[in-house]
């Protein structure tokens, strides 16, 4: 996994220095109900030339949230959520994974960093091992608690001209397809979501799974050999 995110970062540094790139996109779609179109595990990565309306706007009330208080809200929900540890799911030395206060859908992920950083290009090397390590633990938990759903997974990170900025800190977003968007989601712009946020986190972190990574791991120990 932590490969995986090396390269991730690889190509994020390339591009990153492409004058004509404004915002650059890291997913993955895991199942038919992801948008996946391939069988094989892949991962896709999108440089754009222009900024969406949704990146902008999450970048305009973080920024918004830092003139009012000073601080960056996304470090200030970490400190706030440690403390209440009520819709936490893993903590490590360098990440937390949590379920949102306000969840769009259920089991909705949010893995950050607890050293602020606006862009994923900003990951050291051990924190990048850390998240490996946070990563596959996440996908583990949701393979065996939910049954392997589909899901998307996406590197919320800063734009290009926001790099280094104060008021925002990037992050990794796993959502799990157990519902779909209907007409209420699109015509109100509202979300249902069927499970608390609360409830989600306990479900997930009483998923063991140190065992089935365990015996993996010595499968493809074996397979090098």
């Amino acid at each position: 996994m932590a490969d995986v995110l090396r390269i991730y970062k690889t190509r994020y540094d390339e591009l990153s220095l492409d004058p004509r790139i404004a915002h650059i996109t890291i997913f993955k779609n895991h199942g038919v109900d992801a948008g996946t179109s391939l069988e094989h595990p892949h991962s896709q990565l999108i440089a754009a030339p222009v900024i969406s309306y949704q990146v902008r706007q999450r970048f305009s009330e973080a920024l918004r949230h830092h003139d009012d208080f000073g601080i960056c809200m996304f470090c200030q929900m970490i400190e706030e959520e440690l403390e209440s540890n009520e819709r936490m799911v893993l903590v490590t030395e360098h990440f937390v994974a949590m379920q949102p206060f306000a969840s769009p859908t259920p089991f909705c992920t949010h893995i950050y960093p607890r050293r602020h950083m606006a862009s994923f290009g900003d990951i050291s090397g051990k924190e990048l091992i850390d998240l490996g390590r946070v990563l596959r633990t996440i996908l583990a938990k949701l393979y065996y608690g939910l049954e392997d759903p589909d899901f998307n997974l996406t590197v919320r990170t800063a734009p290009a001209e926001c790099v280094g900025v104060k008021y925002f800190h990037w992050y990794l977003s796993v959502i799990p397809r157990l519902t779909r968007v209907a007409g209420f989601e699109l015509g109100s712009g509202m979300f249902i979501s069927t499970v608390l946020p609360e409830a989600a986190a306990q479900f997930l972190c009483n998923v063991k799974v140190d065992a089935a990574l365990g015996a993996q791991q010595a499968v493809s120990a074996g397979a090098g050999e």
